[in-house]
Parts: structure tokens; sequence; C-alpha cells
């Protein structure tokens, strides 16, 4: 019996954060999110989004942790000493105290502390959602108060985001490959087939970005949203960040690697259907054997590759050795 992996609820928030600290990153998830959200568009239509700022140390001294997710502050058109407060709260679970929390978080975080008159900014607050159902915290938020209150009933604005609504096209063909990585990986998340669908156009996404920043983002998916995410799916963007798949070829390890995944697939079904557990591991020895004798021309054939690049001897050591 398949051990069930215990879930973290904590990790997707310090991914989102990790993403969308970055204002450009954060501008970019919100264009994205206004092209199916008439709500969205109506509170953000007088905010000067290029003045968006990052409210710093307002919730963690780390950006990646603490009690709650991303505030900025803006700019309103027209009025260049007109400041909002935007605030980013990440759901990924239904959580029935949202908006109380945004209440807290409205009246701690969001103050003007170079104001001479008023303290505090009028707050506009997103909840982003990326959860596995629908859900919508201010819809049951006003079918239980309807008729009790006059004009509005929150004292801030309040819009729901739900990452479902963006298009994949939208994010595989954004320029801003860090902002629509992040919001395709957590839309599919809890979508195992989802996300195995577009694996080959992610991976093509991030091999846009420079090597570092490519493996950190890949680095960063797989450390935080490794409860949540196929282990085939893990283990692609693992095989594909790799050594070899920065220098455009795939290593003997790559290769290895893949053909004792193939195995083990081919393996699990045998041995369902002969009912014989020893299937998973006849298949992966099969498939070893069949790459061990490949696996020597393979490392030569990428040495010289390397070698024809002016990388040095102790180099292609070194590369071969990362398998």
């Amino acid at each position: 019996m398949t051990k069930k992996k215990k879930i973290l609820r904590r990790k997707h928030d310090p991914f989102f954060r990790y993403i969308y600290a970055i204002p450009a990153n954060t501008r970019t998830l919100l264009r994205l999110a206004q092209r199916k959200n008439a709500e969205l568009r109506r509170m953000l239509f007088s905010v000067d989004m290029d003045s968006l700022q990052l409210i710093p140390g307002s919730f963690s001294n780390v950006k990646e942790w603490g009690q709650s997710d991303l505030a900025f502050k803006a700019r309103i058109k027209g009025g260049p000493e007109i400041f909002v407060g935007i605030l980013l709260e990440h759901k990924s679970y239904r959580e029935s105290d949202v908006l109380s929390q945004i209440y807290r978080y409205t009246f701690e975080v969001m103050q003007n502390k170079g104001a001479t008159d008023f303290g505090w900014l009028p707050t506009k607050a997103i909840i982003i959602y990326n959860g596995q159902s629908g859900w919508d915290p201010l819809a049951e938020f006003r079918i239980k108060y309807r008729g009790q209150f006059n004009g509005r009933e929150l004292p801030f604005e309040c819009v729901l985001v739900n990452l479902a609504d963006i298009p994949d096209a939208a994010c595989l063909k954004e320029p801003n490959v860090e902002a629509a990585v992040g919001a395709l990986v957590m839309k599919h998340a809890f979508d195992a087939d989802g996300l195995r669908s577009i694996v080959d156009k992610l991976t093509e996404m991030l091999s846009r970005l420079e090597n570092g920043a490519r493996a950190t983002l890949a680095e960063k998916i797989v450390v935080y949203l490794n409860e949540y995410l196929d282990e085939e799916v893990v283990e692609e963007l693992r095989m594909r960040m790799s050594i070899g798949q920065a220098l455009g070829i795939k290593t003997a390890g790559d290769r290895l690697r893949a053909a004792e995944r193939a195995a083990v697939r081919r393996g699990r079904k045998r041995g369902l259907a002969q009912g014989l557990e020893q299937g998973i591991e006849q298949g992966i020895e099969q498939e070893r054997k069949k790459n061990e004798a490949a696996s020597l021309a393979r490392d030569a054939k990428m040495a010289e590759y390397l070698r024809s690049i002016g990388v040095s001897d102790e180099n292609v050591s070194t590369m071969l050795a990362i398998k």
C-alpha cells in the first residue's frame, strides 16, 4: 500500500512570498488575473501600479517566512502624494477567518508612517487562492450578513483572485517568466495531470532564465511544493534543470534516471497484472543492464563535447561526476 505524504500546509505561502515579494512580479500576476476578473480591474483602475513598493519588514524579516503574506503601497493616479495599501493574502485552503485576518493586517501593517495627518493607508486587499475547489469568502460573508448593513460591508476593499481563472496560455507567453511560472505551478499544485501536461512548456520557460536564476527557481519549486506535486513531475523538473540540460545535452545520469523511472512504471504495471511485486525490481534491473553498456559511450561523447567548447579536463571530470 502506498503511504500517503503528510501535507505541510505552510509551504505554499513561502513560495508565494518568494516570487511575489518583487513588485514587478506582483504587477504581472495582477495583470494576468485582471483578464477575467472585472472586480480586480475596478479595484486597481485608479492605482498607479508602476509605483508599487513592498512595505519592508511588515510581516517578517525574511521575505519567504512570516505570519502572513505581502503588503505594498502605491500611488493613486494623478495624486503623487496619495497612497493606498495593497495587501496580498495567499490561501491554498479554505479558511473561515480570512476576512478577520485581513482586518487585523489593515490596522497593524497598513500604516502611513510618513504622513502627518492620516497615519493609515486605505487598504485594497486581494485574496489569492489556488485551492482544489471553488471558494469565495466574500460571497459567503454577504450571504451570512445580507441585510444587516447599509453601504459597504467591510472596512476595506477586498477581491478574490482564483488562480484557476488565469489561462495557461497567457502564462506561457508572458515575458516575465518568474511571475508566470509561479502562477502556473501554484495553479496546478493540486492537479498532477494538469502540470504534467505543460511540463515541457514549463521547462522551456525556465530555460529562458539566466542559469543561476533558473536553477534557483527550479529548486524553490521542488523544496516548497514537493509535498503537493506528482513525484514524476518533480523528477522531470530536476532532470531538465541539471547541468547537462544547462549545456543543452542530457548526461548519462539524466538518461539513466529517466530509464529507471520508466522501468518503475512498467514494472509496477507488470507487477499489478501478474500479482508479482518483483515486476518492479525486474523492470529496473533490465533497464540498468541495458543502459550500463551505453553509459561509458555517453560519458565519452559528453567529454568530447565539453572539451570542444573549451571546458578544461578538470572541469570535465567534475561535470561527469554530477549525475
